[in-house]
Order: structure tokens, then C-alpha cells, then sequence
């Protein structure tokens, strides 16, 4: 019998396979800095690009990217509070595709808290070293207990690419019907030999 899942590994399912690609060229900031925990100040829209803006576009809260997802108004508006408390910061921004169809109904998602979670006996990982840059794949994900600190939504320390959500938060996406939102728990692998 599984243990009560607490955490969870916030991801995108969109409809067909594409990423909403963060235009370094047009913007003025590196999109290095979305995985820092800063908040971000910025004098317009960051501007995403996709090969074209599909019709069932708006049916997705969230849409899947390479740094900081992009979110829905809807899930904006039922998260005011984590952004008044200073959790996640959300921007303006601007997606264009290649015939120039514009969507202006997402932001993307700053997550400002980054937390060392992971729980380093439990969880199953290899540390890949690149010259000097070690990385991080991680096969099984365990979460520490109380990892998140009362916070609801977090990256975490280890690998920043990584969003990690409280069950309230998931409960909370799935109340409001959110589409297009992902919760992969603590514990799963896709790896069969571990």
C-alpha cells in the first residue's frame, strides 16, 4: 500500500508535442533567470514564440516550456493569493507564431521560492559530470517531510527545473477544473530497473 502522496512534480500535457520557446533575441533578460527564485521586473510582455497558435489553445492553463510555464488567466485568478503572499510572481507575455497570430492570454509563471528538498537517502539519482557542471537525473523523486516549508508551490534546490507542488495545490487545479496541468507524485519512475 502506497504512503498518502504530499508532493508532486507540476508538469504540462498539451495536445500535440511542441514547446512555447522563450525568444532570448527579443526580450531583455536571459531566461536563465526564470529558475532563480528573483522577482522579475520587466517594462513589457516577454515575448514566446510556437511554429502556429492552434484554435484549442485556450483550452490549456498551462502551456509546456523550457524554463517557466506559461499559465492561463483562469489559473491566475485562482492563485492571486500565492501571489500576494509572494510565492510566484506572474508576467505579461506575448506568444506569436510563424504566419504572425498573436496570443496575448498567458503569463508566465515566476515560482520565487527556491527550497533544497529532495530527500537524498530515499529518493534514486545519478550525478552526471560535465567539465565542471554536474547535473542531476533523478529516476525517483522523494520529497523530505515538511520539504515545501509551508510554502504551496516551490523549484527545488537541487534541480531548478523542477516545480514541486503541495496536494492543497493540486486539489485546488482540480476544483477549478484547470486543464492541461500534470501532477507527477513523489515516488514515481519510469525507469523499470530501479
Amino acid at each position: 500500500m502506497q504512503k498518502n502522496i504530499m508532493y508532486f512534480e507540476l508538469t504540462a500535457f498539451y495536445k500535440r508535442d511542441v514547446y512555447f520557446v522563450y525568444d532570448e533575441e527579443q526580450n531583455e533578460l536571459s531566461n536563465k533567470i526564470f529558475n532563480q527564485g528573483e522577482e522579475i521586473s520587466v517594462s513589457k510582455p516577454l515575448l514566446f514564440s510556437v511554429d502556429k497558435i492552434d484554435s484549442y489553445i485556450n483550452n490549456y492553463d498551462i502551456l509546456p516550456t523550457y524554463n517557466a510555464p506559461l499559465v492561463s488567466k483562469r489559473l491566475k485568478n485562482n492563485f492571486e493569493d500565492l501571489e500576494n503572499d509572494k510565492q510566484i510572481q506572474f508576467i505579461n507575455v506575448t506568444i506569436s507564431d510563424q504566419k504572425g497570430n498573436i496570443n496575448n492570454d498567458y503569463y508566465l509563471l515566476n515560482v520565487l521560492k527556491v527550497v533544497p528538498c529532495m530527500d537524498m537517502e530515499k529518493s534514486i539519482y545519478d550525478i552526471k559530470t560535465y567539465g565542471k557542471t554536474a547535473v542531476i537525473q533523478i529516476k525517483k523523486l522523494y520529497i523530505i517531510s515538511n520539504g515545501l516549508k509551508n510554502y504551496d508551490i516551490i523549484r527545488m534546490k537541487e534541480k531548478k527545473a523542477y516545480i514541486i507542488v503541495t496536494k492543497e495545490f493540486k486539489k485546488r487545479c482540480e476544483v477549478a477544473k484547470l486543464k492541461g496541468l500534470d501532477f507527477v507524485p513523489e515516488g514515481y519512475s519510469i525507469y523499470t530497473d530501479i
